[in-house]
């Protein structure tokens, strides 16, 4: 059953550890760097910014950070990928919602390039790029960071997309798993008015 186009909630996905696998993309070029580069394996991240550990070179960390290729052809985390599409088909309003890293000079093309890859050309169409997702309208926030904040009281709950590094955070919506979306968003699955364009 799918929504009234007049009326449906909106949804915002992350992409970094969200959507996509970044971390592994990150430590693979960590690694290239440095073939000694102390890598925090999955499970025993404690942080978000779980790469600044002791030990680990800071120019080398700034350096992948920088790499062109760091959000080329992100390696999709295909459970994500097919909720994502399933919302879409279930008819919520659905969005990527992604932070730039801006001394990269490929990112916000290679984030461009691994959604339309992944979830299609109109999903391209439909990422927004900001420091900032609390001056984003939505219903739900799907984000790994433990805590957002910015300039506005958001309009968005933030569902946790659970990861190893914010599991310390006590939310009140977490996505353990993906394809169980529909259960878990169940409370947001409401109708919204949308705001006439003027």
């Amino acid at each position: 059953m799918t929504l009234s186009s007049k009326f449906r909630p909106t949804a915002l996905w992350d992409m970094d550890g969200t959507l996509f696998n970044w971390s592994d993309r990150l430590n693979t070029i960590l690694r290239t760097m440095d073939p000694a580069f102390p890598i925090v394996s999955e499970g025993q991240r404690q942080d978000f910014d779980y790469f600044w550990v002791p030990g680990a070179d800071k120019a080398t960390i700034q350096a992948a950070m920088d790499d062109p290729h760091l959000y080329e052809d992100l390696p999709p985390i295909e459970a994500s990928v097919n909720a994502y599409l399933e919302m879409v088909d279930a008819g919520w309003d659905v969005f990527t919602c992604t932070s730039p890293t801006w001394t990269n000079p490929g990112c916000v093309a290679g984030k461009l390039a691994s959604i339309a890859q992944h979830l299609g050309p109109r999903a391209a169409d439909r990422m927004i790029v900001t420091k900032d997702k609390t001056v984003v309208r939505g219903t739900v926030l799907i984000d790994d960071k433990p805590v957002i904040t910015g300039a506005h009281t958001p309009s968005w709950t933030h569902i946790m997309f659970d990861q190893d590094y914010n599991r310390y955070v006590n939310a009140d919506f977490r996505m353990t798993d993906p394809s169980r979306w529909r259960e878990l968003l169940a409370p947001f699955n409401r109708a919204t008015p949308v705001l006439a364009a003027h």
